[in-house]
């Protein structure tokens, strides 16, 4: 396992310095910088021989100057090398941040629809899951400018005061070594104790968070069956638990620092005992004993450092590793080479069929949901499992197809269009063109979307009309397209009118004007295949009519899906199609359907009820 971890740990570091090599003349400074900044601090500790043997000893009031000379110039180096390592190693550092986090963006752009489906299991995006990788990039750089300089600068300074040291009087700088290689590994001993007790605590916590969470949930269940003792004791439990585990690791981390002061108490002891005698015996003299003592001090700082380094380091491995592992990941799949330019817009479902096949019982009746309950964050964590099977359909160019049904199917039919789903039998035709032969590019070139659950871009209400390959219509064209999805007089009562940032997912409007925004935006790309959910449930209610309006502008002449909401657009399509949990169940005109007095008719007078609620749509 060990052997595992290592190879794993290499390997992300190797595949880490592909980031870093572009930047190799920025490190190569950098990496200069800091060996002159350690190289002053041995020089700093040599300064204290003279100044004690020949300027307080022997009272050498020339010496003093250059000794004095000697330290002002070492702290200016200091201060020049240091700033500048300290500046270039955080460039390089920032540009790897960026770079990944660049990489990543693109990668999430071609991934495929199943990346983003919000089901339990799946790596699906959310607002947790962004977070984490915006703060994976910079947490990779940090470590990258913590460990260089650890194993550059400190590794350097240590290195230089050792050999100072042996070079005074190397029998007691080896054995100032061997007790500061005791300290360093009582050190780490402890710190991976502390760090082992304290996911210990964390599992702990984490098990109480569940049966609160559970209890909470299922609190009908409690109640209903006598559960509140059970879960009282089981949460009293837990809780003991989580309190012994915090005390054991209170107990170490309290012990912690004494005993570390304790060891290098007795190290320091140690060493001034040997000194002394070394001191008495005149093999060491008081500059050499001053100055050894200078060098012992100041090989306490980054020693430390050195040995904490390799929790930066760990964590640095972690957030590279959760990168790496979404760059690892599969892309859209792209097996069209066809490239269409605009179509007419005829689509064909030839025993369409997705997902894989449940058994009906032969006595089950049929269940509809409601018309347009097709809100894409719920039908995505409901994980598009609705088992459709052998749809056949013929929509010719300019048609209107108005689905009502069941909401998981009503989505499966429209997100296989534009090929965010792909069929598991059978083939759907565009222009008499296998979707799949088609070049995803030039498929979705042809097809707009236009649904009330649209978010907006944090951008100006210009740039989300005319956005993508729109960017650069004119304002003259932006302007007509506003007019046109009857968005125009809020705009203009908006501060900045067109340039009005809308905030971000659009918080700044309310939703009626972002979906006539969303419709403004299918407008401009004037495309021949429309994707339309037009559930109007959630709009406020004075603005419902302009936005029925916009929906019937964006319309017409085009072929359009269009997930059904009102009655009149079932009565004006020119198909309307049922669909349950597996397959189409139905199909005609709106009035042939109701002639028919079936399912069609039942969902109709359910969800429409009386003449005034129907007149009311």
């Amino acid at each position: 396992m060990q052997n595992t971890q290592n190879t794993g740990a290499r390997q992300l570091c190797l595949r880490l310095t592909r980031y870093v090599a572009p930047y190799w003349d920025a490190i190569i400074l950098a990496t200069g910088c800091m060996i002159a900044t350690a190289a002053t601090v041995p020089m700093l500790a040599a300064l204290m021989q003279p100044t004690m043997d020949e300027v307080i000893a022997n009272r050498n009031p020339e010496l003093l100057q250059l000794v004095l000379l000697g330290i002002i110039s070492l702290f200016a180096v200091r201060a020049v090398a240091g700033h500048l390592a300290t500046y270039v190693l955080h460039w390089a550092g920032s540009k790897l941040a960026v770079d990944l986090l660049c990489e990543i963006f693109d990668k999430l752009l071609v991934l495929p629809h199943s990346y983003y489906e919000s089901c339990p299991g799946s790596n699906h995006i959310s607002v947790d899951h962004v977070s984490r990788i915006t703060s994976d990039a910079p947490e990779v750089a940090r470590a990258f400018v913590n460990v260089m300089t650890v194993m550059i600068r400190d590794t350097s300074t240590v290195i230089g005061l050792l050999g100072w040291m042996f070079y005074l009087n190397w029998p007691l700088a080896l054995l100032i070594l061997l007790m500061s290689s005791v300290i360093l590994l009582v050190t780490q001993l402890l710190g991976e104790r502390l760090r082992e007790m304290g996911r210990e605590s964390e599992r702990a916590i984490e098990g109480l968070t569940r049966i609160l969470k559970g209890a909470a949930l299922n609190f009908m269940v409690v109640k209903l069956y006598g559960g509140e003792q059970y879960e009282n004791q089981r949460m009293r439990e837990q809780a003991e638990e989580a309190r012994r585990f915090f005390m054991k690791r209170a107990a170490v981390a309290s012990l912690y620092v004494p005993l570390i002061q304790t060891i290098g108490a007795a190290a320091i002891v140690l060493t001034l005992y040997f000194a002394a005698n070394e001191a008495v015996a005149s093999e060491l003299t008081t500059g050499s004993f001053a100055s050894l003592i200078t060098a012992i001090l100041l090989l306490i700082v980054p020693g430390r450092r050195i040995a904490e380094v390799g929790g930066t380091f760990q964590r640095g491995l972690l957030a590279a590793g959760s990168l790496f592992s979404l760059l690892d990941g599969e892309v859209e799949s792209e097996t069209g080479t066809v490239v269409i330019q605009r179509v007419r817009g005829e689509l064909q479902f030839e025993e369409v069929g997705y997902g894989e096949r449940t058994e009906r019982n032969p006595g089950t009746s049929l269940k509809v949901r409601s018309l347009g309950n097709s809100d894409p964050a719920a039908v995505l964590r409901r994980g598009l499992n609705s088992g459709l099977h052998d749809v056949t359909l013929i929509i010719q160019p300019g048609e209107t197809v108005a689905v009502v049904g069941c909401a998981e199917t009503m989505d499966v039919l429209t997100y296989m269009v534009p090929r965010f789903l792909t069929p598991t039998s059978g083939r759907i035709l565009l222009d008499g063109h296998d979707l799949r032969s088609i070049t995803l590019a030039s498929l979705r070139a042809n097809i707009a979307l236009v649904s009330p659950h649209t978010t907006l871009f944090n951008d100006t209400v210009a740039a989300n009309i005319a956005y993508g390959a729109m960017g650069r219509a004119t304002e003259a064209r932006i302007t007509w397209a506003a007019r046109a999805a009857h968005a125009s007089e809020f705009i203009r009562k908006l501060p900045d009118g067109l340039q009005t940032m809308v905030g971000d997912g659009g918080v700044e409007l309310p939703v009626s004007q972002r979906v006539r925004i969303a419709v403004a935006r299918a407008l401009l790309k004037n495309a021949p295949l429309l994707i339309l959910n037009e559930k109007l449930g959630m709009l406020e209610p004075d603005s419902v009519p302009l936005v029925q309006a916009a929906f019937d502008t964006v319309m017409q002449g085009r072929t359009t899906f269009v997930i059904a909401d009102r009655l009149s657009t079932l009565e004006k399509a020119d198909q309307v199609v049922m669909v349950d949990k597996e397959r189409i169940v139905d199909r005609g005109s709106h009035r042939e359907l109701m002639a028919r007095d079936g399912a069609y008719t039942r969902l109709i007078r359910r969800v429409f009820g009386s003449k005034t609620a129907v007149a009311a749509r």
